[in-house]
Order: structure tokens, then sequence, then C-alpha cells
């Protein structure tokens, strides 16, 4: 299996090393749905965050896919006096947690971080106003002030009148690579695929960024993003740079 994308634990250690470096008072609590994903995210973040000095003081597994109702474990982190909360969620429960998050009333005392899933694509919308001040890490943001980005952009907002989203440029990679292996390969079985995969070098002109293969999956820019008001509605502002991440053991 090659990556074209990341790993669950990659894009959450580099929230990890971040919020250690910023002596979150009263530590941070830690919270993710009850699946693989969740336990790789919390795994990652964890051990960045202790290995950095931080302190979890709570976590929580909400069941996956069949939590509606997230005020009992808001109840959690308000009684844990955590300074922050790191989280994973997508989709449908991205927006059901953020927004309930800001209803209960913890956004206004213990700032939200999380994966960039969080806040990518089409939840944002859906999250309003109720996500702004939100922290994330990832791999990618529509807002990345580069020649190829800008490109990407304008190309795929006039194609689908729509931004790009992480799972858009990773898509994009994944057949540039493909590309430039079956360039060089000498045969079309699996192996050789594989191999020639092995000998594609630096990826240098990304929407992301530069990045390239360590083993098989991508050693690549984590951004440190902030969601904040744009000119054309709320956007991942990019606000810094978390540092090359590669894959997670």
């Amino acid at each position: 299996v090659w990556r074209s994308s990341f790993q669950n634990a990659q894009i959450a250690a580099a929230m990890g090393t971040h919020l250690a470096g910023q002596n979150v008072a009263n530590g941070v609590f830690a919270i993710a749905p009850d699946y693989a994903a969740g336990a790789e995210v919390i795994s990652g973040f964890t051990s960045a965050f202790e290995s950095g000095g931080g302190r979890v003081v709570g976590s929580a597994k909400p069941a996956f896919a069949k939590t509606t109702d997230y005020q009992p474990f808001l109840a959690q982190i308000q009684q844990s006096g955590a300074g922050a909360t790191f989280c994973f969620f997508s989709g449908a429960e991205a927006v059901t947690f953020v927004n309930q998050y800001a209803q209960f009333g913890l956004a206004r005392t213990v700032p939200l971080y999380a994966s960039g899933f969080l806040t990518e694509g089409g939840v944002l919308k859906a999250q309003g106003d109720n996500a702004l001040g939100v922290q994330t890490s990832l791999h990618y943001s529509d807002q990345l002030d580069n020649p190829a980005n800008k490109e990407f952009v304008a190309a795929y907002t006039e194609k689908y009148q729509a931004s790009p989203t992480c799972f858009s440029v990773q898509t994009w990679d994944a057949a540039e690579v493909l590309h430039r292996a079956l360039g060089n390969a000498a045969a079309l079985d699996g192996d050789t695929i594989s191999g020639a995969l092995g000998g594609v070098g630096a990826i240098e002109t990304s929407p992301r960024g530069p990045w390239s293969f360590d083993g098989q999956s991508p050693k690549q820019q984590i951004y440190l993003r902030k969601v904040e008001q744009g000119s054309g509605g709320l956007v991942n502002a990019v606000t810094g740079d978390l540092g090359v991440q590669s894959q997670v053991a």
C-alpha cells in the first residue's frame, strides 16, 4: 500500500508537539470516537504531547456513528479543568461536536484543537460561526500561498464551483506519482509498479508544498490552521508551520 495522503497519527502528532510547546495550563483533554481512526489519532497526539512535557488530564471515546448528544462528554471536559481540548471528528460528527461545544459554552473558556478534518470541506459551512477560532493541524489548506496551490485552487473552483480540500489534493497527487511511476516502469505488474513508485523522488509541484515518500507514506509539511472569516466566508487560514512530519510508527 502506497499513500499519497497521510497517516492519522502523523497529523495528530504534529499538533501534539505544537501544544506541548505552548505549555497549556492544566493540561489537555483528548476526545475521539471509539473506532480505529480515533484510537490512532489519540495515540499519535498523546505520545507527541507527553514526549514534549504535556499532560493529558482526561479522555473520552464516544460511540462511533451513534453519538448525537455530546453533553455528557462536554461536562467531563469542563469538570477536568483542562486548559484546552484536542479532538478528532469528521463528517456529520464534526458538525455536531463543534456546534455543541460552542453551545455548551466551552469555546469561550477552553480552546479547541484538532486534526484538520474537524473543519475541512463542507462541514465548515455547516458549523458556521461556532467554528471560529478552532485551530487544527493538516497537510493542506486552500489558503496556502504558493504558485502551485493558487493555480490548483483557481482551476478546481472553476471546474466544481467549490474550493478544493485535502482530499482533492492528495487524489491529484496520487495521479501524479502514478503517472511518474508508469513512465519509468518496465512492466505493469504490481511489483514493478511498486518498485517504480519508490523511485519517483520529491514531488516539488504539489499544491500542498513539496513532499516525498518515506517508506510508502508521505513525508510532508504539516500546517497550523485557524478558522477565520475570509472575504468569501469561513476559511482555514494558515497561521503557522508545524514542520516536516514523517510517518509515525
